[in-house]
């Protein structure tokens, strides 16, 4: 039986207040999403639960999920992998260490950070965010470099599901944040407060402004 979507977006609003009450407890949010969901679209929060999980964090993954059916699963580890290189090789670099022993997979993005001189990598053209990332990893603050980089990630998840409403992505998305939420909660209570709030109020909006 096919999942019924729009149901389960209209009580993501609850299940994130749930989230809260229960002092962000990832792993029975995510119970709660698969008992709501069928054996296909569980398979694809296994993606979502791996890729959260930092063991999982490997070329092996990554290249796996490359090759993933779910749009949302392919796009946003492609842009994971990617963050997480370049932060690796602007890390490797001030340690004067070789890059290339800690970057994960091989595409462009990794080739251009294994050679160039560049401060910036010169990756402006081969990554969208390197802008962005370059700024980020300029700061002292290493809690604040990891804030924006969490933004990024949010923001990713975002552009993701621009025009989707109700669909598996929508849920992806929403459990990706919910995750960001629950580590952010253990950090820094404030900044995971914050987040939370901007979840409850994203998942409502997406609802209310398809039946409009």
């Amino acid at each position: 039986m096919a999942n019924n979507y729009e149901f389960i977006v209209a009580g993501l609003p609850q299940l994130a207040l749930d989230f809260q009450s229960g002092s962000f407890d990832l792993d029975e949010l995510t119970t709660s999403l698969r008992n709501l969901l069928d054996k296909k679209d569980n398979r694809w929060l296994d993606w979502l639960t791996k890729g959260m999980t930092p063991r999982y964090m490997n070329a092996h993954f990554y290249r796996a999920a490359q090759k993933c059916n779910n749009h949302f699963i392919r796009e946003y580890f492609s842009f994971d992998r990617d963050i997480r290189n370049t932060i690796a090789a602007y890390t490797a670099r001030q340690y004067k260490q070789v890059i290339t022993d800690h970057l994960v997979g091989s595409n462009e993005l990794a080739d251009q950070l294994s050679v160039s001189r560049a401060d910036d990598f010169d990756l402006e053209f081969i990554f969208p965010y390197a802008a962005p990332l370059h700024r980020i990893m300029q700061l002292e603050d290493p809690v604040e470099r990891e804030q924006k980089t969490d933004r990024l990630r949010w923001e990713k998840a975002s552009e993701l599901t621009v025009f989707h409403y109700f669909d598996i992505d929508v849920i992806l998305a929403f459990l990706l944040k919910a995750g960001l939420v629950a580590r952010w909660a253990k950090l820094d209570k404030e900044t995971g407060m914050k987040l939370f709030r901007e979840l409850v109020n994203e998942v409502k909006g997406t609802y209310k402004a398809d039946k409009e």
